[in-house]
């Protein structure tokens, strides 16, 4: 009976793993597809799809060798969100990293009301700071440019909200030895708390990446040149017969969040405060 119980367990987690993988799977063969026949299995003429097709009839790079050779726009467009997204993850990063510590560990006036705030900046959708930030970055004079992006990403509460819980766990007896000893709180922070914490750092930087990666309103209400768009709001303005060029772009604009998953995994996968055992 044990044995049946696991058997459908994992019988439903299979299928339920299917079901959230079949849109990767269909983006990526249909990326391999040709133009022609992406379009004709896309035929919205009477509302619905024509047909679904997870093998193409002649595998096909004319989507890849479009978007790199062809369709510059869309190579540019790909080039804005990098531009756009890693500086923000890396301040972010270190920004949450530094703010986290202070927050968790050392001791200061107001500081518990002061990371009160922050929480509830956490708690603001970010339609509602959208104007405020607008304003600022107006009278900053820095609308139109890549900061207006990367700036208000650098400083955001989540950052430090997630790595303060984890460094709040963090044994207070190894930094107080560590300041007896002589160490700066830098010190104690590179060669205590840093290492500790890997597993949060990965996590952060992932889930920032994928937030900024995909970002759209910002660009659209801080941009008025369209030169500026990141790939994700290009991928919503496509015409008809550009189906396969989306399926490319989209397989193009999955690989980096993937590397990075697959990068950090394993400190993921753990808890986030990794235990010195020497």
């Amino acid at each position: 009976m044990k044995r049946m119980k696991k058997i459908i367990k994992y019988i439903f987690l299979i299928l339920l793993t299917a079901v959230f993988l079949f849109p990767v799977v269909y983006m990526i063969a249909c990326s391999f597809m040709s133009n022609s026949q992406v379009v004709k299995m896309l035929d919205f003429t009477n509302g619905e799809y024509k047909q679904i097709n997870l093998i193409p009839e002649m595998f096909s790079l004319e989507q890849y060798y479009q978007v790199f050779f062809r369709r510059p726009e869309y190579l540019l467009k790909f080039w804005n969100s990098v531009i756009m997204t890693f500086p923000t993850v890396a301040g972010q990063t270190i920004v949450s990293a530094l703010a986290a510590f202070a927050f968790g560990k050392l001791k200061f006036p107001f500081r518990d009301k002061l990371f009160f705030v922050y929480i509830v900046l956490l708690i603001l959708p970010l339609q509602v700071t959208l104007v405020p930030n607008y304003i600022v970055l107006d009278n900053i004079d820095l609308l139109n440019n890549f900061l207006a992006v990367i700036l208000p990403g650098t400083f955001s509460a989540f950052g430090i909200c997630l790595l303060r819980q984890s460094i709040k766990y963090i044994s207070d007896s190894s930094i107080e030895a560590a300041r007896i000893d002589g160490a700066s709180y830098f010190r104690i922070f590179t060669s205590i708390i840093l290492p500790q914490i890997k597993g949060g750092l990965i996590t952060l930087v992932l889930l920032c990446f994928i937030d900024n990666w995909n970002i759209v309103e910002q660009p659209l209400i801080y941009f008025d040149d369209e030169a500026m768009y990141p790939l994700s709001i290009q991928l919503s303005n496509f015409s008809v017969g550009d189906y396969g060029i989306i399926f490319a772009c989209g397989v193009m604009f999955m690989i980096p969040a993937l590397l990075i998953y697959l990068y950090g995994r394993r400190d993921i996968d753990s808890p986030f405060i990794q235990v010195d055992k020497s």
